[in-house]
């Protein structure tokens, strides 16, 4: 059997080109990310392929496994799967379990990522959603069609309105958000040519106004305390300079974008309303009233299985079995499909073993310290941005955790592989584009 695997595995040189293919194939995926899921799926099966032809896995997964991020990350889906056992809704635990795959996914990044490829990790994803945001501006100004086909293949379908063209409104604004913090971090924490910075600039700006047109609070918030956050790692021996020009920055922001963005200013106006509702009607028919009323009677499940909650797929079904006539409206699937709130799902699922292991992850996150000061910074900026985006989101789905795993496994890598790296080129741009093209055919084609 020794025999056997020994002529099969590729030789050391064949190993190492497959492993320098994986980081340039991790690039494409890291802009594709905000952009075609299925583009997205399809690159990554191809990764797969090779992560499993290049062979010898003990050797490459030695460094992610002995990663405290990555067992974390471990953990908590192992208890997904524990989940399973004790679920009655076997097809809906199985559809979270997928969903959930992509906490698994630095175990695999991490065992070809070099750290010279972090960069370009993270800039491809910043491009790709600047890419987003310019097809936005295309719909919104009417140079590009709201829904766009190609014979029947669709490219993307979106409103006028509301135009986010690639994913919801939700994940298009928090995307942007987070660019918009990596660009001011970079800016304010990194030594960078002029140039760089006046483009850096200036995408925060279209980014910041590109938020104002689509309909996401979450994204308003979120975009709010980033702002904050950075200026306060900046300048974090003087809190008093970064809450101040924080509120130089944020304060005449906000009050252009409620006064002059009929969308901020309906979408605010709404909310208002809808808490009003709540407080003083107890009427929770509402995109916020449902989702504060959803967390009134999941509390009441959370707190009859408050350990281990109720299992991987039945949670929905078991809060929706406790709502009262009353507000039976609340227990309507086509009106709320999930609970918007991660951490409550999390202790319907899991109780509070499930919770805290979820916390356990950035728990590690926050303490880690094999990095440097910048990298460092950067993981704290998108672990606080999922972890606000939680109370109101919807974590596993098809963009959120896959760019938080992504970016969060090229900010904690610090391996240099035996690999030909070379600078980034017009030769090399030239492939990452074609791959991308090639990729974008498949799965829209799909």
């Amino acid at each position: 059997m020794d025999n056997l695997i020994t002529k099969i595995r590729p030789s050391q040189e064949l190993q190492d080109k497959i492993t320098l293919w994986l980081n340039h194939l991790l690039v494409v995926y890291a802009f594709l990310i905000p952009i075609h899921n299925k583009s997205k799926g399809s690159l990554f099966f191809v990764m797969l392929i090779l992560f499993l032809y290049r062979m010898n896995f003990m050797k490459y997964l030695k460094d992610a496994l002995s990663n405290k991020i990555v067992q974390a990350f471990i953990a908590f889906y192992l208890i997904w799967l524990f989940g399973f056992i004790y679920s009655d809704n076997l097809i809906y635990a199985k559809d979270s379990i997928s969903k959930a795959k992509f906490l698994l996914f630095p175990l695999l990044f991490l065992s070809f990522l070099d750290k010279r490829f972090t960069f370009r990790v993270v800039s491809a994803f910043v491009l790709g959603m600047l890419f987003s945001e310019l097809v936005s501006y295309g719909i919104r100004f009417e140079l590009l069609p709201h829904a766009l086909y190609i014979q029947s293949y669709e490219i993307y379908k979106t409103v006028l309105s509301d135009p986010s063209p690639f994913f919801k409104h939700t994940d298009h604004n928090v995307g942007l958000a987070i660019v918009v913090a990596l660009l001011l971090y970079q800016l304010l924490n990194k030594k960078i040519s002029t140039n760089l910075k006046i483009i850096s600039i200036f995408f925060m700006t279209t980014a910041t106004i590109n938020m104002s047109f689509i309909g996401s609070r979450t994204g308003y918030i979120l975009y709010i305390f980033l702002i904050l956050l950075v200026l306060c790692i900046t300048y974090k021996k003087n809190l008093k300079k970064a809450i101040l020009i924080g509120l130089i920055i944020i304060v005449p922001i906000a009050y252009l974008a409620y006064n002059y963005s009929s969308m901020i200013n309906h979408r605010v106006n709404l909310t208002l309303v809808s808490l009003g509702k709540v407080l003083n009607d107890d009427n929770y028919n509402s995109s916020v009233g449902l989702r504060l009323g959803f967390t009134k009677y999941s509390l009441k499940v959370i707190k009859d299985n408050p350990i281990l909650g109720v299992g991987t797929g039945d949670y929905m079904d078991e809060v929706r079995a406790i709502i009262p006539e009353k507000h039976k409206y609340i227990a309507n699937p086509t009106l709320i499909a999930q609970p918007h709130n991660v951490y409550i799902k999390t202790l319907l699922q899991f109780g509070i073993v499930g919770l805290l292991s979820l916390l356990f992850i950035f728990y590690r996150l926050f303490t880690y310290k094999d990095c440097d000061e910048y990298n460092k910074g950067v993981i704290i900026i998108l672990t606080s941005a999922v972890m606000l985006f939680m109370l109101p989101g919807k974590f596993y789905g098809y963009f959120i955790l896959p760019m938080f795993v992504t970016l969060i496994s090229a900010m904690i890598t610090q391996k240099q592989r035996d690999i030909d790296y070379k600078d980034i080129d017009i030769k090399t741009l030239s492939a990452y584009a074609f791959i991308t093209l090639l990729f974008l055919t498949i799965g829209i084609t799909k």
